[in-house]
């Protein structure tokens, strides 16, 4: 009863779009009309990227590009970042747990969560939860993006491409269920008024998980409004609102097993039911975030056409949790890591209050001409983002007491706001251009530079300890590709990218502690080969190195160290493969291998000099398969295989976590129920209740912590399109 009454503003909204005549006649004569939109079954039928920023083909461009369309992600149920990071083999967790933000790395290096997310091409944060009800697809970039981002972190580029209004109407409702009592309602909604395309989409989900104590909610609701004011202009806007509330679960860690004060040994049974953040006094981890962008294109003639953009997102957390870290209980203090016998120390932490927003446009230009008989493609442009963390005053972190892995015990607590907080801002104006030119009917050349005026600035909230800089930056890229066949491309090409980096807010940890760090520049070298092999498949390969510079720590009298920018640097050398589309008819395939070999070339401490980043793993596969069976008409079966191996825990690479795979497997039936187009949906992921330990991040603070892979976990839905 309590689903049903939270779900009476959908029901609501449902009766709101029923109303309009236009709707209900033409969403029950055209029931192949909704088919097609809604994409049931995974078509793999992507040709084109917008975060390339070339314009051109998958097939065409010289980069590293995965597309991850709605049908591929309603295949293989994917509701979470932690869940769309298994279909490509070059993308990983990196502290990804239930009820807190999940991150991001490609190629092994963590993407900044403020500089490295788009939604329809524009800037936003991914300090907040993800929400795929309206998303189209999910482009990703891999490597250097200094050319597409300016200042972002060089793993790559994630583009969320939210879905527009269409000319046919529609609407499709979709009721899930999974067996840990989690439910949702979503439904789809597309129609004209007048001139005007208009796209709805609502949800509301109660959240349901195996850990203990951590039950959660969400509502999601989103608005996209689409009309041609002349035949050549066209205007849009986009307005998404996400509410999500539950409580958060913290890693684990290694146990120091020779008592000397640093963890050293993984933890041999894992509980995946455990959730150390279960005491009476735990409050859900909630965000509330609200977007809204607005774009006008117009087409001067047929070879130049411009785009003028804007949008704007603010997100409000409370963030709590008793948070477990070190361990006080031993002969030895233990950090990173617990006591032997799985004793932790654990916190009260409380961030009440944070307001995170951002603001960014982008104007462009996009035109052909000819130069001495060679056909140019060019975009020139300019874009801003305006980024603004204002934290309350104060936070607590406060010491409560330990308890342990495997007998925990109740604690006190103790909300005391003490820790001063850290504010900060950054200004970014950017401009940009590139060019792509037949050099012959098979060569082309692709070339690109942008150049950023960064100011970052940063205080403690009493005012104290204020930072301010200013930085010009310049990323240029070039490529060069050759076509001796039609359906095969080789390419190179070579690029710059740009991050910066701020010391942690820990003021026991580091001395300039909450400080904003110089940006400092990193560089890719790739080269690859693309294979149209049929109309509808594609396959790629790719060898890459990429060298980045991060921030290091360097000892102080007071034993509190100084983080440096650019006192460490890194080098990742790797290889892709990669097969997406459809074999056959009945058969289409998303399969990807990458080979990495991340090691540390410069660091403070020479020891770390040739050891393998943490928390990457030197070789990972993905491959998903989908089937039409021929003999049961609209049945189709799935299943989506992974496997990793090499993953060190500790910098010394004296712990690594053991190969894991992982089968996730599923099946959909397609039909008609009074006429209405009907998918139901059967999901099952870990299939084989395999428990090992996914991950094993280094935060930038230090510590090192544990999660554990997802027990079985079944899913089920149906799709009705009315």
């Amino acid at each position: 009863m309590a689903f049903q009454l939270k779900l009476t503003p959908i029901a609501a909204v449902i009766a709101a779009f029923a109303s309009i005549p236009t709707l209900a006649q033409t969403a029950l004569q055209r029931v192949d009309a909704v088919t097609v939109t809604g994409k049931s079954s995974p078509v793999l039928d992507i040709e084109n990227a917008d975060v390339g920023g070339f314009g051109a083909s998958l097939a065409k461009t010289p980069q590293s590009i995965s597309v991850f369309g709605s049908d591929l992600l309603s295949a293989t149920a994917t509701q979470s970042l932690s869940q769309l990071l298994k279909l490509d083999a070059s993308l990983a967790d990196s502290y990804n747990t239930t009820g807190y933000i999940e991150s991001l790395s490609i190629r092994g290096f963590l993407l900044t969560q403020s500089a490295n997310f788009r939604r329809n091409g524009l800037a936003i944060s991914n300090y907040a939860p993800l929400a795929l009800e309206n998303k189209e697809r999910v482009e990703i970039l891999k490597g250097v993006a200094g050319l597409q981002s300016g200042v972002s972190a060089p793993g790559g580029l994630v583009n969320y491409v939210t879905k527009v209004p269409q000319k046919e109407s529609f609407t499709t409702a979709m009721l899930a269920v999974d067996e840990h009592g989690g439910s949702k309602a979503h439904v789809d909604a597309n129609t004209m008024l007048g001139n005007v395309g208009v796209r709805l989409n609502v949800a509301a989900e109660k959240l349901r998980t195996q850990f203990d104590h951590a039950n959660g909610s969400r509502q999601f609701a989103s608005l996209a409004l689409a009309t041609m004011v002349s035949p050549a202009t066209s205007v849009s806007a986009d307005f998404e609102y996400h509410r999500k509330s539950q409580p958060s679960v913290p890693g684990l860690g290694l146990l120091d097993s020779n008592n000397d004060g640093v963890g050293d040994t993984l933890p041999t049974r894992i509980n995946p039911r455990l959730n150390l953040n279960n005491q009476t006094w735990s409050l859900p981890f909630q965000a509330t975030t609200t977007t809204a962008q607005m774009a006008l294109n117009h087409r001067f003639s047929a070879d130049w056409t411009a785009r003028v953009a804007a949008s704007t997102q603010n997100t409000k957390i409370n963030d709590r949790i008793a948070f477990p870290d070190g361990c006080s209980s031993a002969t030895n203090y233990v950090y990173p890591g617990l006591c032997a016998n799985g004793d932790v120390d654990v916190y009260d932490f409380r961030s009440e209050g944070e307001k995170r927003t951002v603001s960014s446009w982008d104007a462009h230009l996009d035109g052909k001409l000819n130069t001495m008989g060679i056909k140019h493609s060019l975009r020139i442009g300019a874009s801003g983002r305006n980024i603004r963390d204002a934290l309350p005053p104060l936070q607590a972190y406060n010491f409560v007491g330990t308890t342990n892995i495997y007998t925990p015990i109740a604690l006190p607590a103790d909300a005391t706001p003490l820790d001063l907080n850290t504010n900060s801002r950054e200004r970014a104006v950017e401009g940009y251009a590139s060019v792509t030119s037949d050099l012959t009917a098979t060569v082309q050349s692709f070339a690109g530079l942008r150049v950023s005026r960064l100011n970052r600035s940063s205080e403690r909230s009493n005012g104290s300890r204020a930072v301010a800089y200013d930085q010009t930056i310049t990323t240029p890229w070039a490529g060069l590709a050759w076509s001796p066949l039609t359906s095969t491309m080789l390419y190179a090409s070579w690029g710059q990218g740009a991050e910066m980096e701020v010391v942690p807010n820990r003021s026991s940890r580091f001395v300039n502690y909450g400080q904003s760090l110089p940006a400092l520049k990193s560089q890719q070298t790739e080269i690859g080969v693309k294979w149209q092999a049929n109309s509808r498949l594609l396959l790629t390969g790719a060898l890459f190195s990429i060298d980045k510079p991060f921030a290091d720590d360097v000892a102080t009298a007071s034993g509190i160290p100084l983080r440096v920018a650019g006192a460490k640097e890194a080098r990742h050398r790797g290889l892709e493969l990669a097969a997406t589309g459809r074999v056959t008819d009945a058969l289409s395939i998303q399969a990807s291998m990458t080979a990495l070999d991340a090691k540390f070339t410069k660091a403070v401490d020479p020891t770390l000099v040739g050891q393998r980043v943490t928390n990457v793993a030197r070789v990972k596969t993905s491959i998903f398969a989908d089937y039409k069976v021929a003999a049961v008409q609209g049945l189709a079966l799935n299943a989506l295989a992974t496997y990793e191996t090499g993953k060190t825990v500790t910098a010394d690479g004296s712990v690594t976590l053991p190969n894991a795979w992982q089968l996730d497997v599923g099946t959909r039936y397609d039909h008609a129920i009074n006429g209405k187009a009907t998918t139901w949906r059967l999901n099952i992921e870990n299939i084989s209740n395999r428990i090992y330990w996914r991950e094993a991040p280094t935060q930038y603070w230090g510590g090192i912590y544990l999660f554990p892979s997802t027990p079985r976990t079944v899913r089920a839905s149906v799709t009705v399109a009315f």
